[in-house]
C-alpha cells in the first residue's frame, strides 16, 4: 500500500555518482529503479546529468503522467539563470558519503511529495464518498476544506467556499444565518475547550428551506499540538424530524389508546387518547407500563400469542374503577429491518359487557 517508484536516469561521463547511488538501500515500499532511456519517462523521474541544456529541457517535459525531477551536475555559475528550473546542482567530485547523504535526501523529498499527495486524496476521496456534509476550517471560523455534500447542499463550489465564513457561505437569510453563525461559533468553541469530539443538535437556514443537522465536531491539531481548527461531519436529520412529527400527529389521531416502549419496555410515547385515560399529567416517560399493567390490571383471559406477526393478545379487569370493565390489550413488536427487536407497540381497547369495544372515558387511575 502507498509503494512509490523511482526512475533514476544518469548521463554522466564519469559513473562513479551513479555507483554511488546503487549502493543506498531504503525502505521496502520505496522502489529506486537505475535506467538507460528516459524518453518516454512516467511517474516519478530524476534525471542527473552533466549538461545544463538537457537537464533544463527534462524538468519542462513533465505531464500529468509524471512527475520529472532534474539535476545539474557541474559548476553552480553554469545554472545562474536557470535555478527556477532545477530541483538542484552537484558538483561534479564529491566524498561518496556525502553524495549518498545528497541521494537520500532527494528521495526522501520525492518520497514526502509522494505522501503529502496520497494522504490528501486518500483524505479527499473519504469525504467526498460521505452522503453526509464534512468540513475544516481554522480557529476564526473560515472553512479551507468541504466535501462535495457541503458543496452540493450550499449550492456552491469548493473553491468557492475555501477561505469563507459561516455568514458567506449559508447566505439564504441573512438574519437568521447570522444568528446561527454565532450559535456555531460557540459550539466550535466548547470543542476547542473540552478538546474532544462532541455531538450537537443545529438548525440551519439554506437556500432550500430549513435543515435540522447532528453535527459531530472534532478539534483539529498541528504536530506541536496547537488547536489550528475545527473538523465537524453532519447529517440532516430534517427527513428523519418530519417523519417522527408525522408519526406523532397519527399516533396522536387515532381514537383509541397507544403507548409505545422501547426494547426494554421504557415509555416513549403516549398518545393524548391514552393520558386522558391514565389522567396522566407529568411527561410520557414518567409512566411506568409493566408497574401499570400489574397492579391496575388483572388478566381474565388466556395469553393469545402470534409468532408469525410478532403480537400477543389478552383480557384484563381494570381493579380500580368504579363502573367495572375489560380491556383487550394487544402488544405489537417493533421489529427492524435486521430483524431485531426495538420495542413494542400497546394498544389497550375498552370492552363493553358483552365484549363490544367502547370508547375511553374512565380514568383508571390519578397519576
Amino acid at each position: 500500500m502507498n509503494e512509490l517508484n523511482i526512475n533514476i536516469f544518469c548521463n554522466l561521463s564519469n559513473n562513479g555518482i551513479e555507483d554511488v547511488m546503487k549502493s543506498v538501500t531504503f525502505g521496502n515500499n520505496v522502489n529506486v529503479r537505475f535506467c538507460d532511456m528516459f524518453e518516454d519517462a512516467v511517474g516519478y523521474s530524476v534525471l542527473l546529468s552533466e549538461s545544463i541544456e538537457e537537464a533544463t529541457a527534462f524538468k519542462s517535459a513533465g505531464s500529468s503522467r509524471s512527475k520529472l525531477f532534474s539535476i545539474f551536475i557541474g559548476d553552480s555559475r553554469l545554472a545562474e539563470n536557470r535555478c527556477d528550473t532545477l530541483d538542484d546542482i552537484w558538483p561534479p567530485k564529491e566524498n561518496a558519503n556525502i553524495i549518498k547523504g545528497r541521494f537520500k535526501k532527494l528521495i526522501a523529498y520525492i518520497e514526502s511529495l509522494h505522501n503529502s499527495w496520497f494522504y490528501r486524496n486518500l483524505y479527499e476521496t473519504a469525504i467526498d464518498s460521505l452522503p453526509d456534509l464534512a468540513w475544516c476550517k481554522d480557529v476564526t471560523g473560515r472553512y479551507f476544506s468541504v466535501n462535495t455534500s457541503f458543496s452540493d447542499t450550499v449550492h456552491k463550489t469548493k473553491a468557492e467556499c475555501e477561505g469563507k465564513d459561516h455568514c458567506s457561505i449559508w447566505d439564504a437569510d441573512k438574519d437568521a444565518n447570522a444568528k446561527e453563525a454565532i450559535a456555531c461559533k460557540d459550539s466550535d468553541d466548547i470543542v476547542i475547550k473540552e478538546q474532544r469530539t462532541l455531538k450537537f443538535e443545529e438548525s440551519i437556514t439554506s437556500s432550500d428551506g430549513m435543515m435540522k443537522l447532528v453535527t459531530y465536531k472534532s478539534p483539529l491539531s498541528d504536530e506541536f499540538g496547537n488547536t489550528v481548527g475545527i473538523v465537524g461531519i453532519a447529517r440532516d436529520i430534517t427527513n428523519v424530524m418530519n417523519i417522527e412529527r408525522e408519526k406523532d400527529l397519527i399516533i396522536d389521531s387515532v381514537p383509541f389508546p397507544v403507548i409505545v416502549v422501547d426494547a426494554n419496555w421504557k415509555t416513549t410515547r403516549i398518545n393524548a387518547t391514552m393520558r386522558r385515560l391514565l389522567g396522566l399529567k407529568g411527561p410520557d416517560e414518567s409512566f411506568d407500563y409493566l408497574t401499570w399493567k400489574k397492579y391496575f390490571l388483572t388478566p381474565v383471559s388466556e395469553l393469545m400469542v402470534n409468532e408469525e406477526r410478532h403480537y400477543t393478545n389478552q383480557i384484563f379487569a381494570a381493579n380500580d374503577s368504579v363502573v367495572p370493565f375489560h380491556f383487550q390489550i394487544n402488544e405489537q413488536d417493533i421489529i427492524d429491518v435486521f430483524g431485531e427487536l426495538q420495542g413494542h407497540i400497546i394498544i389497550p381497547r375498552k370492552l363493553g359487557p358483552n365484549g363490544e369495544m367502547l370508547g375511553v372515558t374512565v380514568n383508571l387511575h390519578d397519576n
